[in-house]
């Protein structure tokens, strides 16, 4: 299904994976593709959901940058409060499972 209708090309409800990858981007595919449904019921692509994802997607992106450019947190490193100790352990603890 395409937004909830029965693909068809005579109807033009239709989206080719290359006209897809060119409007949503890759990653914006992924994600609803992802979304479009895991059950055994026919999947739904929803053109919303792919513009979601890319939003979600640049608004994270810009998340990133901006902590990354956030000086205090270069200072934490140096000098850890108590829950980065934690977090930091947790973390390790989840590598050290995940390698075993």
């Amino acid at each position: 299904l395409l937004n909830s209708e029965k693909r068809s090309k005579s109807t033009g409800n239709f989206l080719t994976l290359s006209e897809a990858i060119e409007k949503f981007s890759a990653d914006g595919m992924r994600l609803a593709l992802a979304d479009a449904g895991d059950t055994v019921e026919d999947a739904n692509f929803l053109t919303t959901n792919a513009d979601a994802g890319i939003l979600r997607l640049y608004t994270l992106v810009e998340w990133v940058k901006e902590i990354l450019e956030d000086k205090t947190l270069k200072s934490r490193a140096k000098n850890p409060t108590f829950h980065d100790t934690v977090f930091m352990n947790e973390m390790n603890l989840k590598l050290a499972e995940a390698h075993d």
